[in-house]
């Protein structure tokens, strides 16, 4: 094909310097005649590739770059595209108008590489006007597709994204008149998005809103994030949406175009919050209801009981004289145990009570940790001594004063031995131990070779009233307030009461109290 090619082009030269020496040229024109020639062929054979083809289906000129994609573009349909039918003069003249037919797009594989190529047709006349041939010039296309696939790949991410989410979003032209909503408007309001296309977005929302300003006023044109609008829906409910915008501009001219934004149906969130705050008022009445009510049986259950114990610890001494039967006096004795232990028991509740109510008041002063410990220690003894255990005190001799109501702090620490004491077997031991630890709080720490508990157990023992279910710990009577009593004790002073355990390997329980109760040496 190159040779015949090259052939034919021979030939139109010669029969153009023929042309030329018939007519006879001035010197200086023919010189010019000659550069054009060489210029238009300069440009057909070095540019794009480019071909003839005349109405009989013959490729009559090709470039060297269309003889180098000719076999792959043979099997396109270039030729048949190329073989126009015939045209109307006026049909022609309107493609020549329009500076050629419609180009066609081709896909070939050249040189192992996929490549893009747009045809343009030129219809070249013949006799009667009619198209005899075709000149068909191919542009490379691979900029324009390679464009156009990441804008249909930007275009697919952006829809599904859209679709995913829970947000619809929107864009509005610089009149506010929606241009663009996204796929979940109808599951959020129930229109179509093309129903609300050309509709003013002030429209949809119920109030009054200064939220988009004077959208002909530079400086009011601000951008706005989760804005609390409402918006009515298809059937005229009104639905709670957070609305989100900004405004945007033309990349060419910088020309404010509009609002882009998106909402957010916050409608079911905002009636389960209202739910829970209904909710919780009522708790928190029924807590405080719940709290005077213990406050007032506690004051009303002490009256008597102080009688108890008063008449009864008369009658277990005798004071008044001999009670004739031994078995009154041991009675006497049991009705006066009993009664401190209810008293005791009572206390605790009412201090409970008072600490959910947040009325119990710390009576702060100077304390010595190490004091503190000793005449718990003492009280303690007994009991663990009784219950065949060995009671350590493992404190430092040396240690800072603290800033604590030294009442409340002995309760919080009997507590805890008591529970230790309480849970260990016989032959066990239970340790005190405390000082400055390694974050510069004072600590307390009682550590016991008991039962132990789960870890998921933890938790339920500080809870009030709550029982560990263990065949030891059923053999012991308890209310369950001890831990919970001291829990609440150390943190109306600051601190934090914390426990690790493993059943059957004991239990740890440390009294953190701030770093700010210590006071200078």
């Amino acid at each position: 094909m190159a040779k015949e090619t090259k052939g034919r082009i021979v030939k139109l030269q010669k029969d153009l310097d023929q042309k030329k020496k018939m007519v006879g040229l001035p010197h200086n024109l023919s010189g010019a005649f000659e550069a054009i020639s060489v210029l238009k062929n300069d440009i057909v054979h070095n540019g794009p590739p480019t071909c003839v083809i005349s109405y009989e289906g013959q490729i009559i000129f090709a470039n060297d770059a269309f003889e180098k994609i000719a076999d792959a573009i043979a099997d396109t349909g270039l030729i048949e595209n190329a073989i126009a039918p015939p045209y109307s003069p006026a049909e022609i003249e309107a493609i020549k108008q329009a500076g050629g037919a419609n180009p066609d797009e081709y896909t070939i594989l050249a040189d192992g590489k996929v490549k893009h190529y747009l045809a343009s047709y030129h219809f070249i006349d013949s006799i009667n006007n009619q198209p005899g041939a075709t000149a068909v010039v191919l542009r490379s296309n691979d900029e324009n597709v390679q464009i156009k696939d990441t804008l249909a790949a930007l275009q697919s991410r952006l829809t599904d994204m859209s679709r995913l989410v829970s947000d619809w979003t929107w864009e509005t032209d610089k009149n506010l008149r929606i241009t663009y909503a996204s796929p979940q408007v109808q599951k959020a309001l129930g229109f179509h998005p093309s129903e609300l296309l050309g509709r003013n977005i002030k429209d949809i929302i119920t109030e009054e809103t200064y939220l988009f300003g004077d959208i002909k006023i530079k400086d009011l044109r601000q951008p706005f994030r989760d804005q609390q609008l409402t918006i009515k829906n298809r059937i005229d409910e009104e639905r709670l949406f957070l609305v989100s915008g900004l405004p945007f501009y033309t990349n060419d001219t910088g020309e404010y175009a509009g609002y882009r934004g998106s909402a957010r149906d916050v409608t079911e969130q905002q009636y389960q919050q209202g739910a829970l705050r209904v909710a919780k008022e009522h708790a928190e009445v029924a807590n405080r209801a719940k709290s005077e009510f213990l406050a007032n049986m506690s004051h009303e259950l002490r009256t008597p009981l102080n009688a108890i114990i008063g008449f009864s610890e008369m009658m277990s001494s005798q004071l008044l004289g001999p009670l004739g039967n031994k078995q009154y006096h041991e009675y006497s004795h049991d009705i006066h145990a009993s009664a401190r232990h209810l008293l005791s028991v009572i206390n605790d509740i009412l201090d409970v009570a008072k600490i959910e109510a947040g009325k119990l008041e710390l009576l702060e002063d100077t304390t010595d940790p190490l004091q503190l410990a000793v005449s718990v220690q003492r009280l303690m003894i007994e009991r663990a001594e009784n219950a065949g255990l060995k009671l350590k005190l493992s404190l430092p001799s040396k240690l800072p004063m603290i800033h604590a109501d030294q009442r409340k702090m002995k309760q919080v620490l009997i507590n805890i031995l008591a529970n230790a004491v309480k849970f260990t077997p016989s032959g066990g031991i239970v340790e005190l131990s405390g000082g400055i630890n390694d974050d510069g709080d004072f600590e307390f720490i009682v550590m016991d070779t008991g039962i132990g508990m789960a870890e998921e157990d933890i938790p339920k023992a500080f809870e009030p009233f709550a029982q560990i279910d263990s065949t030891l710990s059923r053999q012991f009577d308890g209310t369950g307030l001890g831990l919970p009593l001291a829990l609440g004790l150390v943190r109306l002073h600051g601190g934090e009461l914390s426990m690790t355990s493993k059943p059957g390997k004991g239990t740890t329980v440390k009294c953190v109290l701030p770093a700010s109760r210590i006071l200078p040496a």
